[in-house]
C-alpha cells in the first residue's frame, strides 16, 4: 500500500512540477527578452539624441520643399527637393557668416550618391552650378567678405555679388562693408531663380535690395534683381539634372533658418 501511495505520489509530483517549471522558466525567457528590448530601445534613443538627423524636409501648401538642420555643422548635406520636377528657384531664409575664413556653398547638379566635400573651392563639371558665401577676414592679412556664382568648370565663368571687383581678394584699399550682400553683420534672406535653358539664367535678389522681398514671389522681377546673368562662357550646356547639396566649412559662426526649393521660376 505505501507502495502504490508512494508512485501516486510521483506521478502527481511530476504532473505539477514539469508545468511550473516550464512556467518559470517561461517567465524568465519573457522577462529576458522584454528587457533586451527595453536595452534596444534605450540605446536607438540614444543614439538618436546624440546623432540626430542632419536634416528635416517638409512641404509646403505650394509644393515647395524647406530643408532644416536641427543642429548646424561642418560637412556636406543634401536639401530636399519636390517630388517631381527639377528645382528651379532657390531661398537661403537667415542666413549670418561670422568668423575668418567661414563659407557656405550650394552647389546643383550634383549625382544623387555624391560623397566628397561641397567648398567654395571645388571644381564644377560642366553643367554643374555653385553659389558660394565667404566671411573673408581671418588670419593672414584682411578679405572683406564677398559671394559669388560660377557655373562649369570655367573659371572665368564666375559672377561677383559683390562690389569689391573680385572674387578672390578685395581691390585696394580694402574696405570693410564692401559686400552687397552684408551676411556678416545681419542675417539676410537671398533667393535665386536658375532657368533650363542653355545657358541657363540666374536672377539674384536680396531683402531689403532695391525692394525685393524673397518671401513674396510676386514681388520679385528683373528689374529688382542683383544680378541677371545669362552670358556664361566655354559653351556650357544647361543645369544638369542631379541634386543639390550645401557645404558648411565649421560647425560654428554659420546660421540660417531654412532653404526653400521650388520647381517654380519667380520670373519665367
Amino acid at each position: 500500500m505505501k507502495k502504490i501511495n508512494k508512485l501516486i505520489f510521483q506521478k502527481i509530483s511530476r504532473r505539477i512540477a514539469f508545468p511550473l517549471i516550464f512556467a518559470v522558466f517561461f517567465t524568465f525567457c519573457q522577462e529576458k527578452v522584454n528587457s533586451d528590448e527595453t536595452n534596444l530601445l534605450l540605446l536607438g534613443a540614444l543614439v538618436n539624441a546624440n546623432s540626430g538627423p542632419s536634416t528635416v524636409c517638409k512641404t509646403g501648401s505650394d509644393g515647395s520643399v524647406e530643408t532644416t538642420m536641427p543642429t548646424i555643422k561642418k560637412g556636406t548635406f543634401a536639401l530636399c527637393r519636390p517630388s517631381s520636377g527639377a528645382v528651379r528657384h532657390y531661398r537661403i531664409e537667415g542666413l549670418k557668416i561670422i568668423g575668418g575664413h567661414t563659407a557656405v556653398s550650394l552647389y546643383v547638379g550634383l549625382p544623387e550618391n555624391y560623397s566628397a566635400e561641397v567648398n567654395r573651392n571645388s571644381t564644377l563639371a560642366a553643367g554643374q552650378f555653385g553659389m558660394n558665401f565667404y566671411s573673408g577676414t581671418g588670419t593672414g592679412g584682411f578679405v572683406p567678405a564677398y559671394a559669388y556664382a560660377n557655373f562649369g568648370p570655367n573659371e572665368s565663368n564666375i559672377k561677383n555679388l559683390t562690389s569689391n571687383g573680385n572674387s578672390t581678394a578685395p581691390t585696394a584699399p580694402a574696405v570693410a562693408g564692401t559686400s552687397l550682400i552684408n551676411f556678416v553683420e545681419q542675417e539676410v534672406d537671398l533667393c535665386f531663380d536658375l532657368t533650363a535653358s542653355s545657358p541657363p539664367r540666374l536672377t539674384v535678389w536680396v531683402t531689403g535690395k532695391n525692394t525685393a522681398n524673397c518671401k513674396t514671389r510676386t514681388n520679385l522681377t528683373t528689374g529688382n534683381a542683383l544680378l541677371n546673368e545669362a552670358t556664361w562662357t566655354g559653351g556650357d550646356p544647361a543645369v544638369a539634372t542631379g541634386f543639390s547639396f550645401i557645404g558648411l566649412s565649421a560647425n560654428t559662426g554659420i546660421s540660417f533658418s531654412k532653404i526653400v526649393t521650388s520647381t517654380q521660376l519667380a520670373v519665367p
